[in-house]
């Protein structure tokens, strides 16, 4: 009857380390699936502030260029305030069209990033790879 009993006890000891591995595994996989969700969600949001940068300064760049083309300049206007006129509106729209560029081409870069695989973590692949370039396209939007 002792026999009986310790082999009962070994085969549950057994049992709650099968079942312990296979909860082990499980939370393996669940824990996957969340860092991919948490990078396919980064890049994302990511993706959706480039898109925004990137058609507002390319709807800016148009308007300033509409504006360039369809004013109605007076025949008695001083040379110096045409100059500066033309300078600056030609100053926003390459400013904007940079920063439309660069955006876009950040966008390319995240939206080619494997989020399955991830050789790098998102926060450092976009540390080392896009924030100059974000950083770049912010500043000329905002100088424009």
């Amino acid at each position: 009857m002792i026999g009986f009993a310790a082999g009962m006890e070994m085969a549950d000891m057994a049992w709650e380390v099968k079942c312990r591995e296979e909860d082990m595994k499980q939370r393996a996989l669940e824990n996957e699936r969340h860092a991919i969700d948490d990078a396919r969600r980064s890049v994302d949001e990511k993706a959706q502030q480039l898109q925004v940068l990137a058609n507002q300064s390319a709807l800016i760049a148009g308007f300033s260029m509409v504006v360039l083309v369809e004013s109605s300049i007076p025949e008695d206007i001083d040379g110096v305030i045409l100059t500066l006129f033309g300078g600056f509106t030609a100053c926003v729209i390459a400013l904007m069209l940079v920063s439309t560029l660069n955006a876009t081409y950040v966008l390319v870069a995240i939206l080619r990033y494997d989020c399955v695989n991830r050789e790098v973590p998102f926060d450092v692949f976009w540390r080392k790879r896009c924030e100059p370039d974000w950083k770049l396209a912010l500043r000329t939007f905002s100088y424009g």
